[in-house]
């Protein structure tokens, strides 16, 4: 019904600041700026990547009045997405205004989280996933937490194209949960566990391990759903490239990344050393 939407701002700047981390967490950028320091009618826009904008921010005179009753939800594919949004708006200044969480008054599927930009606009992320335990088959994505670890092994024990070592160990893999928290994600069925990522990053850049999902499953945008909750988090944390390694023999692997817009970096070379490597001259 709504075809866009225009929020009066009075400092634009940081507003499209604001909003470039909020809205990015959802999928969301900036695709068009009209920015003139110390002008007046200044704008930006913001909607899917490569398309056309669904909300503009546009330059006021005075800040925006809070207006009982009015907000805007934005829709989100994940719970995690949910999450990432809240974090991101409290990290630029926005404050809360409901945590992520279930809101059974509006539904059994209903996952939000509310909160007010800087200017004073009431926000909303909402997620309609399928609530775990309400015997629907939908399946749901949240945070990979150490209680996953044996049925996520057991899923990659049994697709091939996933490659184990020891840092696959169970002591090893929470270790990395502990370091990289809120970066990794499951995807659960009905409480199976049917598809997985692990993610973390050193400050610069990210890094993506074992996308997995259980070949029944497959065909459902899950393996979609997990990168994006995946790419969302890594956003709100100020990462904006992320990394990964695919075998070369795995086709089928290679097509989803691609699909993905992930850029083969034929001008790199893989290398890796072990720490026990004793060096040469």
């Amino acid at each position: 019904m709504i075809h866009h939407l225009s929020l009066g701002v009075h400092d634009i700047e940081g507003a499209a600041r604001f909003y470039d981390a909020v809205l990015g967490t959802l999928g969301h950028a900036r695709v068009w700026t009209d920015l003139r320091p110390g002008e007046t009618g200044q704008a930006v826009g913001y909607g899917p990547p490569g398309g056309g904008d669904v909300l503009a921010l546009k330059q006021v005179a005075q800040p925006a009045a809070d207006i009982p009753g009015q907000h805007i939800a934005f829709g989100a594919t994940t719970h995690a997405a949910v999450e990432a949004f809240h974090a991101a708006a409290l990290a630029h200044g926005g404050r809360d205004n409901g945590a992520p969480g279930w809101r059974p008054d509006y539904g059994e599927d209903y996952y939000a989280a509310f909160v007010v930009d800087p200017e004073g606009h009431r926000l909303e992320a909402v997620c309609r996933a399928v609530r775990p335990g309400l015997g629907a088959t939908t399946p749901t994505v949240v945070a990979f937490e150490r209680r996953h670890l044996p049925a996520a092994l057991a899923l990659w024990r049994s697709i091939p194209g996933i490659g184990l070592s020891k840092a696959d160990e169970p002591a090893a893999l929470a270790a990395f949960l502990r370091r990289n928290p809120g970066l990794s994600f499951v995807a659960l069925d009905g409480g199976e566990l049917v598809g997985t990522l692990l993610c973390g990053h050193d400050g610069r850049r990210g890094l993506i391990h074992h996308l997995a999902v259980a070949p029944a499953r497959r065909r459902r945008g899950l393996g979609r759903a997990l990168l994006d909750a995946a790419l969302a988090a890594l956003q709100a944390q100020g990462i904006d490239k992320c990394h990964l390694m695919v075998f070369a023999d795995n086709a089928e692997g290679l097509a989803f990344w691609r699909r993905q817009q992930a850029v083969d970096r034929v001008e790199l070379a893989l290398l890796s050393i072990a720490t026990t490597t004793r060096h040469g001259d």
